[in-house]
């Protein structure tokens, strides 16, 4: 009988034919490895997977550990071989490598893992060749998505679960206003994934597809064929979930999809209208959940992304688009990414149908055709208005008789584009700027033109507002 010992920490552990024998000191050995597991690894991890590793044995500085099944021994392998390696050194700072093995103990004979129930439940993520998980081609991408200070969060946290997904943010919740992106987002964290990671499979539906499905399914008596579709996948990504709202049974099954996807380790993206605790009638559980991720917020774009995103867009289709046609569609379309799309596809059928230069001109016609920019003079009230906006004051501070220097300077201002932009006789203008005489008008007016002579930054200022204007 050929024997040798292995020491560890006092400890020697018998050895026969390289197979250890079952002894008190190896199920010792066992539990003290796992006491190191429960200190490093949350509880709720720790009883699915690690609860009934065992100690095999050892070749030299490497260690051989058991597992009840493959797929438990492929998610240690995938999420936990760090903390696995360093459980083990520190009970033997001689132990290099640890290896994981599958038990050859039958069903019968052992207690049954959370883990080994949900191998049963889904498919296990390992595949004999790549291939791919999303079937539908996608139309964006994160290359493509203009990041702003509106946007900024959430786009990092979409590459972030490119990099590692289920590892930092899961669920990952994307929210916002219609035409703000989360679209846009939620598909290219798909096509991303799946360029970067193909051999996991991705599940990419609406909260509607959901239910209907999840009814259809309940109608043909194909539950377990639902399931096994929205449970099996790697990557589940939901569009437009407050949709799942005041729909009770369709809630409870999404619950218990989300809850055997996260129990698995498995990534989940949302996206809905407004944060999870503000949709109205989402059962409690399903909130909590949501919130027990990152919600990650998408504004309204400021001015600048709205330009670059014309720019953008406008490149999308082989275009050069004039900065001032693209600070005047940004001017005008403030809410939606999408309303500045059809602009920009607009404004190219313009040019394409009757040779336009992409220029002010052709947006300014592109924004009178769908309806954001009127023809005829302006108003005095959207002048004030502009210049509310540009200088940050209120149109009522505007017509008041304070005479504070850089109001007083924004009220000469809007004097002077008055007269340009209106048919107001000086005497109808001061009277609408607090019932001024004509000659206080007239002084506005001689002294603005000073300025647009001798500065040119005043006459850019104005030809900016002018633009804004549609003018």
């Amino acid at each position: 009988m050929n024997t040798s010992e292995w020491g560890w920490r006092g400890w020697h552990l018998p050895s026969v034919g390289g197979r250890f024998f079952v002894s008190e000191v190896r199920l010792a050995t066992s539990e003290a490895l796992r006491e190191r597991l429960q200190t490093t690894i949350p509880a709720e991890s720790y009883n699915t997977w690690f609860k009934q590793l065992t100690l095999v044995g050892c070749d030299g500085c490497s260690m051989r550990l058991a597992v009840p099944s493959r797929y438990v021994k492929h998610w240690i392998e995938t999420h936990y071989q760090q903390e696995l390696n360093a459980a083990a050194q520190a009970l033997s700072p001689d132990v290099k490598s640890v290896e994981l093995t599958v038990a050859e103990t039958t069903t019968a004979n052992r207690p049954q893992l959370l883990g080994d129930v949900l191998e049963r439940v889904v498919s296990p993520p390992v595949r004999a060749e790549p291939r791919p998980s999303v079937t539908t081609v996608l139309p964006f991408s994160l290359d493509q998505f203009v990041v702003g200070p509106n946007s900024r969060v959430a786009h990092a946290a979409c590459m972030a679960v490119v990099d590692k997904p289920a590892l930092l943010y899961n669920p990952l919740v994307l929210c916002g206003g219609h035409g703000l992106g989360k679209t846009h987002l939620l598909h290219g964290l798909a096509r991303a994934i799946q360029q970067r990671h193909p051999e996991l499979t991705i599940k990419l539906v609406s909260a509607e597809h959901f239910a209907n499905a999840y009814l259809a399914a309940l109608r043909d008596r194909k539950l377990d064929a639902f399931r096994q579709e929205h449970r099996r996948c790697n990557v589940l990504l939901v569009d437009d979930v407050h949709f799942l709202a005041g729909k009770e049974k369709t809630q409870d099954e999404f619950l218990f999809t989300f809850d055997t996807l996260h129990q698995l380790g498995r990534q989940v993206v949302l996206a809905c209208d407004v944060p999870p605790r503000e949709i109205r009638r989402l059962d409690e559980r399903l909130r909590e959940r949501f919130q027990s991720g990152l919600v990650a917020n998408l504004d309204k774009p400021d001015f600048d992304t709205r330009v670059a995103l014309v720019q953008a867009k406008a490149r999308a289709r082989g275009l050069t688009l004039e900065t001032p046609a693209a600070e005047l569609l940004a001017y005008r379309i403030e809410k939606s990414v999408r309303e500045l799309e059809g602009a920009v596809c607009k404004l190219a059928a313009l040019a394409a149908a009757e040779q336009r230069a992409l220029n002010h001109e052709t947006a300014l016609l592109a924004l009178c055709e769908l309806g954001y920019v009127r023809e005829g003079p302006l108003t005095c009230d959207e002048i004030v208005a502009a210049l509310s906006k540009r200088f940050g004051t209120s149109p009522d501070e505007i017509r008041s008789d304070r005479r504070h220097a850089s109001l007083v300077r924004v009220r000469h201002l809007a004097m002077y584009m008055a007269k340009q932009l209106t048919r107001l006789s000086l005497s109808e203008i001061g009277q609408f700027f607090g019932n001024r005489d004509h000659s206080t008008v007239l002084h506005a007016i001689r002294k603005i033109e000073r300025e647009t002579r001798s500065r040119p930054e005043v006459r850019e200022e104005l030809l900016a507002l002018r633009r804004s204007l549609g003018r």
